[in-house]
């Protein structure tokens, strides 16, 4: 019998890593524990974004994903729960490998999501979790990606202005942006890319999915949790979803548009003002303490 695959869609901040956690532990499903953006890409490391032609996922690169996520799964019935940032541009491609899979669309106040990943861009590396991650990683790609995984990570120091050589979700022209503006406009184009291309192919592709908000999710857990296990049909126990409710915590909700100048909230507000709008969240014209007055 083939496994539940659930995968876990959203922009890198938005919460993904805890919802995907706490699924797992609701339902006793196995958990791909790190994001995967190196097996997602293997035969394709060459392309220059995280967008992948679904035409590109031959046999051999289906067998090789699939293998790699079966040696997560577990529970009974099996299933295992995946997410990696990246796959929010590249939905044809998981669907032509996973055809079969369920997706959850993790969505959070832009704002939020945007403040957090500036932050993230600059912050030093986590060796641990890095040491942790490299257990897993697949021999197979050791040769392709050894050089430029160390490349990268020397770069979290070296380059101007304290940025990284690159993180989380790679969108078409994000090297050009790096070089041509600010990081801040950079964070907002990576929501923004993450939030409407899965939206559109959502749509587009007519997958499975529901839809899950960051802050009904922290207010509501077991209410929210307990929809995505109803959707992907998996099964939970009060016991299990007590234990994945206690594991969803508020990661400085709201907080961003005092953290943010006014002028940065205004560059914000034209890069996705009209998005934020169409997700019925405020568009920040002005610090929050300044409005205060």
């Amino acid at each position: 019998m083939s496994p539940n695959y659930v995968v876990v869609i959203g922009a890198a901040r938005s919460g993904t890593k805890m919802l995907r956690d706490a699924l797992a532990a609701a339902t006793g499903a196995g958990q791909v524990p790190y994001d995967i953006g190196y097996v997602w890409r293997a035969g394709n490391e060459s392309c220059p974004d995280d967008v992948l032609d679904p035409a590109a996922m031959d046999v051999r690169t289906r067998r090789f994903i699939r293998g790699y996520l079966d040696g997560f799964v577990a529970g009974s019935p099996p299933a295992v729960v995946e997410k990696t940032v990246g796959n929010a541009l590249r939905l044809p491609a998981v669907a032509t490998v996973l055809p079969e899979a369920s997706y959850v669309h993790l969505i959070r106040d832009g704002v939020d999501v945007i403040e957090s990943a500036m932050r993230q861009w600059t912050a030093p590396p986590d060796l641990r979790y890095l040491a942790a991650k490299a257990r897993s990683f697949p021999v197979r790609l050791v040769p392709r990606y050894g050089f430029k995984y160390a490349r990268s990570l020397a770069g979290r120091r070296g380059r101007e202005r304290g940025r990284v050589g690159s993180w989380g979700l790679r969108y078409p022209g994000i090297d050009a942006d790096l070089r041509a503006t600010d990081l801040l406009t950079v964070c907002a184009r990576q929501w923004r890319s993450a939030v409407t291309l899965a939206q559109q192919d959502f749509e587009r592709l007519g997958l499975p999915v529901i839809e899950i908000r960051y802050e009904q999710l922290v207010r509501d857990p077991s209410g929210q949790v307990s929809r995505v296990v109803e959707f992907t049909g998996l099964r939970t126990s009060p016991q299990r979803l007590k234990t994945a409710t206690a594991m969803i915590v508020p990661q400085r909700e709201g907080s961003a548009r005092a953290e943010l100048s006014t002028a940065q909230l205004q560059v914000v507000a034209v890069e996705v003002g009209h998005l934020l709008a169409e997700l019925d969240y405020d568009v920040p014209l002005t610090r929050r303490n300044d409005a205060r007055g």
